[in-house]
């Protein structure tokens, strides 16, 4: 078995520090310009508990820049686009200065909305045919919907 090597003594020598860069961290509004989708459509997204991954810092959330990248390269991929389209596409962004709404981003997350609100929908559809086929074998309905 080797013997560990004798620590080296640096007491004379100043330490390297290392700076490592910060998470760029946006705020909604930055983050909704930043994806090229309106404010209160990334609102919905979080609510839905869809979109990019949020932060809580002061009881508002925000978003990492690395988690909207994340979360338009999910988006590219569910629409089947490559990877040069994705770089492509954020180079041009970047370009114009993450300015107006982006087609493409307006899309993919309206679509990213509709499929929560037929999950959340269907899952209300349920439960109120339950409460029906409940309530539709007990006296109280032939109170409420049978009155002559």
């Amino acid at each position: 078995m080797k013997e560990p090597q004798p620590l080296v003594d640096l007491s004379g020598e100043p330490g390297t520090v290392f700076q490592f860069p910060r998470q760029q961290i946006l705020t909604r509004r930055q983050a909704a310009d930043y994806l090229g989708i309106s404010e209160k459509r990334l609102q919905i997204l979080f609510f839905l508990r869809e979109g990019p991954a949020s932060v809580r810092q002061g009881g508002i959330s925000h978003y990492r820049k690395d988690d909207l990248d994340t979360y338009a390269a999910t988006l590219f991929a569910d629409a089947g686009l490559s990877d040069d389209e994705l770089t492509r596409h954020r180079t041009q962004r970047a370009a114009n200065g993450f300015v107006g709404i982006d087609r493409f981003m307006d899309m993919a997350s309206r679509d990213d909305v509709s499929r929560a609100y037929a999950f959340y929908g269907g899952r209300i559809a349920i439960v109120v045919g339950m409460i029906v086929i409940v309530l539709s074998h007990t006296p109280l309905s032939r109170l409420l919907f049978h009155m002559q």
